[in-house]
């Protein structure tokens, strides 16, 4: 009951990637510790000309009332770069679990950025990737949908996650709703009664829709369903020798979906417990 997400933000500068800041910040509501980090592609800047960087973001980042932790590293790039960051960053109880990046939109780096996000679950930290739509951004804050399958590994993270929002000054009000997708009626009916019984443990204010697929695609059920939602989340596969085809097909069928938040829970936490 006393976990938090510790994050370790891969943003670069924090101006491009504000949204992922944005919704760092909501997450630890200044009660857990946050780090905004940026990889330096050159191998050769001096230490005192990495602080003089940490501080001009440090800086910035409180003017916009974002109190984080900033750390600075350089690397050939910045893919190694934050492997580095996950290896050598934090001590104890200080290390970062949750390592929370934006999508990659170039295909040239796919697979240095699948490999990365491996290298972070086989060093047993969760990883959350923004996949931010510029255009509809985070909308009214008012409606999150939770795509559930359980609360195993991702679903109980991801419940964490949305009921930690939901708790923030931001998103203060807003509805949560887990969506369960079954093949018929009987099917729905069971989940209902296990559902049910899940929620009446839980501290966390949900509502739920159970839906029959009726042989339709999961992810045609989801853009339908999901499309009026402010922010989404979805669970990630673990990292497998195919991973690399796995997310390319993950984010070509979540195209035109709203700000998603893909979640990987890697951590040795028994996230339902911390729900109760």
């Amino acid at each position: 009951k006393n976990w938090r997400p510790h994050l370790l933000v891969l943003s670069g500068a924090p101006t491009k990637r504000w949204p992922l800041i944005a919704i760092s910040n909501a997450l630890t509501q200044g009660k857990a510790l946050m780090t905004v980090s940026t990889i330096l592609s050159e191998d050769s800047v001096t230490p005192d000309r990495k602080r003089k960087i940490e501080d001009n973001i440090r800086e910035y980042l409180l003017k916009q009332g974002v109190n984080s932790l900033v750390r600075v590293t350089s690397a050939s790039n910045p893919f190694l770069g934050g492997k580095i960051l996950v290896e050598n960053y934090g001590m104890g109880h200080l290390t970062p679990n949750t390592i929370v990046l934006g999508h990659t939109q170039e295909e040239k780096h796919q697979s240095d950025y699948c490999d990365m996000i491996n290298h972070f679950y086989l060093a047993q930290r969760n990883v959350v990737v923004l996949r931010d739509n510029e255009t509809k951004a985070f909308r009214d804050k008012k409606r999150i949908d939770v795509w559930w399958g359980g609360l195993n590994k991702n679903g109980g993270l991801m419940i964490i996650l949305a009921y930690l929002l939901q708790n923030s000054v931001a998103w203060r009000g807003a509805k949560v709703n887990l969506k369960l997708v079954m093949a018929n009626e009987q099917a729905a009916e069971d989940a209902r009664l296990n559902l049910a019984n899940i929620l009446n443990e839980m501290r966390v204010r949900v509502s739920y829709d159970i839906i029959i697929s009726n042989d339709r695609p999961f992810y045609d059920i989801l853009k339908e369903k999901s499309k009026d939602a402010d922010l989404v989340f979805l669970g990630m596969a673990s990292p497998s020798e195919n991973f690399k085809t796995y997310y390319k097909n993950l984010i070509d069928k979540t195209e035109g979906l709203p700000s998603t938040l893909f979640v990987l829970a890697t951590e040795d936490t028994a996230f339902g417990k911390v729900l109760s």
